[in-house]
């Protein structure tokens, strides 16, 4: 019996996207991402093929990866990192006297 192809990158993406867009404030591993954002989203897919939507999300700007000085690497909304997210409040600069 042969496995079925590999999904489409721009479908997991889609998956990927939207569940960010569902969940604004999560941040995950590749391992989390694959094994609780997409089959939540509907989708299933081997860590490769979730890895390869996740570089050309990260190469498109749409999503940001965050390595930790553990080791580990968690992607999240890219508007959660660059303060377009509503949660996120910028400093205010301070003056010097």
């Amino acid at each position: 019996m042969t496995s079925p192809p590999p999904p489409d990158p721009s479908v997991l993406c889609h998956g990927i996207l939207r569940y960010l867009h569902d969940h604004p404030e999560a941040a995950d591993s590749l391992d989390g991402i694959a094994s609780w954002w997409l089959p939540q989203s509907g989708f299933t897919a081997a860590t490769e093929a979730v890895q390869e939507a996740l570089a050309r999300l990260v190469e498109e700007h749409r999503i940001a990866r965050i390595d930790l000085a553990d080791g580990r690497t968690l992607y999240q909304s890219v508007d959660k990192v660059s303060g377009a997210h509503p949660t996120w409040k910028s400093p205010t600069p301070r003056r010097r006297s």
